[in-house]
């Protein structure tokens, strides 16, 4: 898969992926993957790499530098274009309360379910 770095950091080994399918970002760790111990990625750099998901986290492997800064811009534009999230000035969704049903109108309801 292609991708850009969005994040990282040399001293960890650690970067962050923007992955050409738009589906989830990609986590990289030199740590993770003996290849790649001494490969360090620079915010914008274009990368192609081998996707996992382990305990549904989507991780980079083999990862190759493509091109070096090929998208500088992109981690500062999505930066600027993005929404806030809560608790930075957007309202938040109004919470409903559940109402409790009792033992007996859950007891009810079962039954009546059963028969349908």
């Amino acid at each position: 898969m292609l991708g850009v770095v969005l994040w990282s950091d040399a001293k960890d080994g650690k970067a962050v992926f923007w992955c050409e399918d738009q589906g989830d970002l990609a986590y990289f760790e030199t740590a993770s993957d003996p290849v790649d111990e001494f490969m360090t990625f620079d915010a914008g750099d274009m990368v192609q790499f081998d996707v996992s998901v382990e305990q549904r986290l989507r991780r980079a492997n083999n990862a190759r530098l493509v091109k070096e800064q090929a998208y500088s811009g992109l981690p500062e534009r999505l930066r600027q274009n993005a929404e806030p999230v809560s608790g930075q000035g957007v309202a938040s969704a109004k919470v409903v309360p559940l109402k409790r049903q009792r033992p007996a109108q859950v007891a009810h309801h079962q039954r009546h379910r059963r028969k349908a």
